[in-house]
C-alpha cells in the first residue's frame, strides 16, 4: 500500500512547552482517527514552518509519539503513522500533572488492586504471608522516619499483586504506579503531619493483611476497596488544600488538544 504524505493545517504555536503541543496535537489527531496507517507526516522542515517551530522540537515530538506506540520511523523515509491500536498499551505521561487525572488511575487502581488481594487471599503460600508482612513493616517504619513511605506503599501493594499468581496483575500495576507515585508522596507528606491520617493508612493496610492472612478472599477484596476510595479521598484532598495554602498547584491540569485553524499571515520568526 502506497503510504499518504499529508498537508497539517495548522496555527503557530506559543513559545512555552512546544514540544508538549506539537506531540498533543499529533497525538490527538491519531487517536481520533483523522491521521490513520500508514500515512506519512511530513518532513521535519515542513511541520516546522507549519507549527512556527525549530525542526529540534519537531524531532523530540516525535520520538514522544514513537515512544508511545503512534509512529514508526523509517531511516531516510520520515516518521508513518502506525496501527497502534495493537501496539502496547500507553497512557500520557502527562496524566500525572493532573489531578483530576490523578483521581482517575486511582478509581481504575481500585478494581485491579480489589482483585488481586482477593486472589492472593484464596492463593498466597506462607512464605508470601510473611513477605507481606514484612512489606506493611517497612511501610510503618518508612513512615515514622519520614521516609519515602509512598514508594514503600507501592511495594507493598505489589508483593499482594504477585501473591495473586497472575503475574499481569503485577504489570498492571507496575504501570499504573507511576502515575500515581508523586500523588501519593503529596498525600503522604500531609499524613506525616496528620497523626490521624497516618493511623488511618495503617489500620486500612492492616484489614487487608488480615483478611489474606484468614484466606477470606471477600474481606481482602472489600478491604482493598476501602483503602482506595479512602486513598483517592485523601490524594484530592492534599491536592486542594495544597492548591488554596501554597498558592500554587501540586499538578497542572492537562491542557486540551487545541483547536487547529489555519495559520494567520504573520512575518517569520527567526529561528
Amino acid at each position: 500500500m502506497t503510504a499518504t504524505v499529508l498537508k497539517l493545517n495548522v496555527a503557530k504555536l506559543p513559545a512555552l512547552n512546544r514540544v508538549d503541543e506539537v506531540a498533543r496535537e499529533l497525538m490527538s489527531r491519531i487517536r481520533s482517527g483523522e491521521l490513520t496507517p500508514p500515512m506519512r507526516l511530513p518532513s521535519e522542515l515542513t511541520m516546522a514552518q507549519q507549527f512556527g517551530v525549530s525542526r529540534t522540537v519537531i524531532r523530540e515530538a516525535i520520538a514522544r509519539l514513537k515512544n508511545e506506540g503512534l509512529v514508526t520511523t523509517r531511516q531516510g523515509s520520515g516518521a508513518f503513522v502506525r496501527d497502534w491500536r495493537t501496539a502496547s498499551l500507553h497512557l500520557d505521561p502527562e496524566i500525572s500533572r493532573s489531578l483530576e487525572s490523578v483521581l482517575f488511575i486511582a478509581e481504575l487502581r481500585k478494581g485491579i488492586e480489589a482483585e488481586a488481594a482477593a486472589l492472593a487471599a484464596e492463593r498466597r503460600s506462607r512464605k508470601e504471608l510473611t513477605a507481606i508482612q514484612q512489606a506493611l513493616e517497612l511501610v510503618s517504619a518508612t513512615t515514622r522516619a519520614r521516609g519515602d513511605s509512598a514508594r514503600a506503599d507501592m511495594n507493598f501493594h505489589r508483593i499482594i499483586a504477585a501473591a495473586s499468581h497472575n503475574p499481569y496483575y503485577t504489570a498492571i500495576l507496575d504501570y499504573l504506579s507511576q502515575f500515581l507515585l508523586q500523588a501519593l508522596r503529596v498525600s503522604r507528606g500531609n499524613e506525616a503531619l496528620r497523626e490521624d491520617y497516618a493511623r488511618q493508612v495503617e489500620g486500612e493496610h492492616l484489614d487487608i493483611v488480615d483478611a489474606i492472612r484468614r484466606k477470606d478472599s471477600s474481606a481482602a477484596r472489600l478491604a482493598a476497596q476501602i483503602h482506595m476510595d479512602q486513598a483517592r479521598i485523601r490524594i484530592g484532598k492534599a491536592g486542594r488544600e495544597i492548591w488554596s495554602k501554597k498558592g500554587k498547584r501540586l499538578t497542572a491540569p492537562l491542557v486540551p488538544p487545541a483547536m487547529l485553524s489555519p495559520a494567520p499571515a504573520r512575518k517569520k520568526r527567526a529561528k
